[in-house]
């Protein structure tokens, strides 16, 4: 799908900066990239810069990618307000990533790589992957239920696509917490957690070593 079409960048064009805030208990997983020793971390799905702004305040070297470039361009205006960088890429996390393997210590993807259909997710779960060194760790957040008051269309078994609110044509696979486990077994899966009454399922997973 052609970026410019893609229903994030209507929902940017429509909503402006949507996302303010960073997601819930956020510090403790900046704390983990810090124990861990991470220093370079892709923002996978960054919006608008809501997550991006804060690592790079900690002095965290972060790539944002996104499909939107109205989010990107918010992304760099917060960036500039607060007289911060960071790299921003116009990308689609549902094909290869146009980064190098091994070249992030750290992915943070949050409430992002479940909005497309099942093989789609996969792939993002491979490129994830593919893209962390050795040692590495990814945090991702994933949706456990669908949004309360908004209709739907189901477009594969437990993939829906909302036709009203925020996110309308957005398409999102909701998963269980064992679905999360088994998707993520290429990883070492170090906790599993269901959060805001199981609206949301958070992973915090790692690259094993080889042989390991």
């Amino acid at each position: 799908m052609n970026a410019k079409k893609h229903p994030w960048e209507m929902v940017y064009q429509r909503e402006g900066r949507l996302y303010k805030e960073p997601f819930p208990r956020f510090e403790e997983v900046v704390q983990d990239f810090k124990d861990r020793g991470c220093t370079r971390i892709l923002d996978l799905g960054c919006g608008n810069g809501r997550h991006l702004v804060h690592l790079v305040q900690e002095g965290f070297q972060v790539c944002g990618l996104d499909i939107s470039s109205t989010a990107l361009r918010l992304t760099r205006g917060w960036l500039s307000d607060r007289e911060l960088q960071s790299d921003t890429v116009l990308g689609d996390m549902r094909f290869p990533l146009p980064f190098s393997d091994s070249c992030f210590s750290a992915v943070l993807s949050t409430q992002v790589i479940h909005h497309a259909r099942k093989a789609e997710v996969r792939q993002s779960i491979t490129e994830i992957f593919r893209v962390l060194t050795m040692g590495g760790v990814a945090f991702i957040t994933v949706s456990g239920q669908k949004d309360e008051g908004e209709d739907f269309i189901q477009v594969e078994p437990a993939t829906f696509v909302p036709l009203t609110g925020a996110e309308k044509g957005v398409p999102h696979h909701i998963f269980t917490r064992e679905e999360v486990e088994f998707e993520f077994r290429r990883f070492r899966v170090e906790r599993v957690t269901e959060r805001a009454g199981g609206k949301v399922i958070a992973a915090l997973v790692s690259k094993p070593y080889e042989g390991a």
